[in-house]
């Protein structure tokens, strides 16, 4: 489903460089659920915003599901984002003014869903992580696990092959965590790739393969305990 060949990326701040990525390669197969972990500035973020299609490499080869993304135009990489690839942030990313089931169905209407299919889809999703009846509730009036829910059902809603969570549980607390992470980890299930970041290890070793990431490089690998 992801395969990177010798990614490297850098940044310039001012008249520092910083190598963000270096060299990476990476292989997730489908249907699998990855943690990659590792200290703030080592790389976790470059890493995802680039298997998102939200930012490119400098150099190497990336392959999502087949497809060269370097090759792709901007128009055809929104579609990837549209399409292919769900994203859980810990900041939630809900829109305040939209009920559970607008902010589920939002993603549906870049894609051209059907109002009739689209609202069936996000209630189905909805349903499967237990929010059924908080379907007409705002952010405001969701708690921090319920919210983050939302964020769940609506990725699901848009049948995406990838799931990218980056510190789905950070803002949550543990009775919360626990019950986002049992349902992230259930994702495979759903025909899901899931790869999470994480600064918890507890968070990680639900994970089938963990991945540590240190100064842009990958250096360890770790099976999970599932």
């Amino acid at each position: 489903m992801i395969l990177m060949k010798n990614i490297s990326k850098t940044f310039y701040v001012g008249d520092e460089i910083v190598r963000a990525l270096q060299d990476v390669s990476l292989h997730i197969r489908p249907n699998e659920f990855v943690a990659v972990c590792g200290p703030s500035g080592s790389g976790k973020t470059t890493l995802m915003n680039i298997m998102g299609c939200l930012d490119n490499a400098d150099s190497g080869t990336y392959l999502l599901d087949g497809v060269d993304v370097a090759e792709c135009n901007d128009r055809q990489l929104s579609d990837i984002r549209s399409l292919k690839i769900g994203f859980i942030f810990q900041q939630f990313n809900l829109l305040d003014q939209m009920n559970a089931l607008e902010n589920v169905e939002l993603p549906l209407i870049y894609q051209k869903v059907g109002v009739r299919e689209r609202i069936e889809r996000a209630k189905e999703a909805l349903d499967l992580v237990g929010l059924s009846n908080r379907i007409h509730h705002k952010p405001s009036q969701l708690s921090g696990g319920q919210q983050q829910r939302v964020a769940i059902a609506r990725a699901l809603a848009s049948n995406a092959r990838v799931i990218l969570a980056d510190e789905p549980t950070g803002n949550l607390d543990s009775k919360s965590g626990e019950d986002v992470m049992n349902l992230i980890g259930n994702l495979t299930e759903k025909n899901c790739t899931v790869v999470l970041i994480t600064h918890n290890p507890d968070v990680a070793k639900m994970a089938h393969r963990t991945i540590y990431v240190h100064d842009g490089r990958i250096y360890q690998e770790k099976e999970g305990i599932i």
